[in-house]
């Protein structure tokens, strides 16, 4: 194979593996987008502004009189938000818009024109199915449908209730005043979930996409309690947050919660005993959580609500999700939405697809109201499921979650503003990462670019997120995204700065490298991840001269700045020269031998070893300009 042969195959690889990362970097990894760089963030994905029906905040508003309280995940980034309704002469209504998270300001029109239109970015994000999308078949035997206490006096019940807390599902109460309470309870009387006259449910994958939202963050659920398999329904309102009723999480009946709970969105199937397919994949519940009044039994439908905090996102689904609006009271005859798992619905006795159907609402009960009755049909199984309503702007929006249903009226608990804090502190949950890792260095200079090939051998599912710094340590970005089981993930680097280092971390160890490429001189090396920080290492082969380059990389990622001492070692072992450096608290330094050793410092051979007075990792570029040949060599650490 000839000279010109080589290098032309060198650069079709690397074209080839800069398209495979820059695709797997369109296929999920989650940025996190903050208000400043919403705007931008619109218009490089290029959508298109809708007017909306705005104007300038007043100055002196009053809090207390806001029409709509509403808090969402958009781009991964918390918002919450008061509007304020106003009216023209013309009748037509304006909203002003206070948000108070993240940030606390009256925002002006143009401001809050940039607001809903992020707002709606949930329905407008592009349809991402992953390609190891799951089949399987369906179970013969249908699992149970849990049901939850009834007590008609539940309806009549006068006088102030407890404080709602959240509270980890198995007694343990979050909060600084408790750590525990026990639960009496009373034997439940089963309410069934009803069909009333013809039954107008249809079927989502048939009628709609079922990829598309909000059928993509609408989850089947499958759970366990003492030792049999039960069914229900939910929704994501954030990567990691899957907001459902409180019986699908507690059994008030014998005191205990449910286990083994796994979370599926989009899941469906095209005819009863047909496949299940599950295009988003399938994570398991890690922590449970309902509130303190529903697992006291002092409350039951007003306050049948828990949510299901998972250990991973699920590449595909987006970074953006369905608004929650609190106190939301649609007048008598407005039409509201429902859509979940039904097991016995239409002529089928044993579905795994997701229904839809809209019907109207027809009365409230319980106390202050917080029970919404609607006739939209519903069965067992169909419990948690969102109900949701269009806003002024057409903006779909969570009011309720289905929770019972009889021969009158279906039921659902009402979102309102008593639940806010707590609700609001699921949306913002994010997994706690335990392992980390480091590469001490990325480049994007020019056609350079780097990207990170990760892979997951774990037998469960594994969140993590990119952090990169530059190397004065200052912060250049971040992302976020998941990994299956035994799944492998490209991530290509995309921070603010061309130069740095970046830190990993993830709920379950990480394998990988990271591979630097250059398409203008074909050429590309790699470096594994680092997963232990140390004070001393050895480099076992350095060179510097007219052919051969060695440079040394280390990253420091503590809060404090790192001082090294490098000492060179000839190839009879004696120690000739020692340079000192300090790099940054979470910085980095690349140092080329001649800079650390003087411009005409020459060696073909010989080791070198650094060491640190805090923990740091490092590796050595090895490249010889003339052949065009470059290798990235490890730092090993030693006592």
């Amino acid at each position: 194979m000839s000279l010109r042969v080589k290098y032309c195959f060198r650069a079709v690889l690397s074209l080839i593996i800069i398209i495979s990362l820059q695709s797997a970097l369109l296929a999920g990894p989650r940025e996190v987008v903050k208000w400043s760089e919403l705007d931008d963030h619109l218009a490089e994905k290029s959508v298109v502004i809708e007017s909306m029906p705005v104007i300038d905040c007043p100055i002196g508003i009053d809090s207390e009189s806001a029409e709509h309280l509403v808090c969402q995940v958009i781009e991964n980034t918390f918002y919450k938000w008061k509007e304020y309704e106003f009216f023209t002469a013309a009748g037509e209504t304006r909203l002003a818009i206070e948000m108070i998270k993240p940030e606390a300001r009256l925002l002006s029109a143009d401001e809050a024109q940039r607001l809903l239109n992020g707002s709606k970015l949930w329905e407008r994000q592009a349809v991402d199915i992953p390609s190891t999308m799951t089949i399987r078949q369906a179970p013969l035997t249908p699992p149970k449908v849990k049901q939850p206490v009834y007590n008609a006096s539940a309806f009549s019940r006068l006088g102030a209730m407890p404080e709602e807390r959240s509270c980890v599902i198995g007694g343990e109460v979050l909060s600084s005043n408790s750590s525990s309470e026990k639960y009496s309870v009373m034997p439940p009387t089963p309410l069934r979930e009803s069909v009333h006259a013809t039954d107008d449910r249809v079927r989502v994958n048939s009628d709609y996409y079922i990829d598309r939202y909000p059928w993509k963050t609408i989850c089947y659920l499958d759970f366990m309690v003492n030792g049999e398999s039960y069914r229900g329904s939910g929704i994501l309102i954030s990567p990691y947050c899957l907001l459902t009723c409180g019986h699908n999480l507690w059994d008030q009946k014998l005191n205990v919660g449910s286990t083994s709970i796994k979370v599926t969105p989009a899941q469906h199937q095209d005819y009863q005993g047909g496949s299940i397919y599950e295009e988003f994949g399938t994570v398991s519940g890690l922590i449970l959580e309902g509130n303190s009044i529903y697992l006291s039994n002092e409350g039951e439908w007003e306050y049948d609500y828990g949510v299901v905090k998972l250990g991973q996102s699920f590449p595909g689904v987006g970074s953006t999700f369905m608004p929650v609006e609190y106190d939301v009271r649609p007048a008598v005859g407005s039409t509201v939405h429902l859509a979940g798992y039904p097991g016995v619905v239409q002529n089928e006795t044993n579905s795994y697809d997701m229904w839809y159907d809209y019907d109207r609402v027809v009365g409230y009960e319980g106390k202050d109201d917080r029970i919404l009755l609607h006739m939209v049909d519903a069965s067992g199984g169909q419990s948690g499921s969102p109900v949701f309503m269009s806003d002024a702007s057409g903006t779909l929006r969570l009011i309720a979650i289905h929770v019972f249903g009889a021969d009158q009226n279906n039921g659902a608990c009402r979102i309102v503003s008593a639940m806010e804090s707590t609700i609001s502190g699921w949306m913002a949950y994010e997994p706690a990462y335990t392992n980390f890792s480091y590469v001490p260095y990325f480049s994007t200079n020019g056609n350079r670019w780097t990207g990170l090939a990760l892979a997951n051998y774990n037998n469960s599912g594994n969140s993590f997120k990119v952090e990169y710094y530059a190397a004065n340590g200052s912060p250049l970005g971040s992302k976020q995204d998941s990994l299956a089981a035994y799944g492998q993930g490209l991530v290509v680097v995309a921070a603010s700065g061309s130069e740095g280092w970046a830190k990993i971390s993830s709920t379950a160890p990480l394998k990988g490298l990271a591979l630097v490429g250059d398409p203008d001189d074909s050429n590309m090396y790699d470096m594994d991840l680092k997963d232990s920080l140390h004070r001393k290492f050895l480099f076992s082969q350095i060179a510097s001269n007219r052919d051969w380059n060695s440079t040394v990389m280390i990253c420091n990622p503590n809060s404090s700045v790192a001082n090294i001492t490098l000492k060179y070692y000839n190839i009879g072992g004696t120690h000739t020269l020692t340079a000192t450096r300090q790099i940054s608290r979470n910085g980095s330094g690349n140092y080329a031998l001649y800079e650390l050793f003087g411009y005409d410092f020459v060696c073909v051979d010989g080791t070198m070893v650094f060491e640190s007075d805090q923990p740091v990792t490092a590796f050595l570029l090895y490249d010889n300009p003339r052949q065009n040949w470059r290798a990235g060599l490890s730092a090993v650490p030693v006592n």
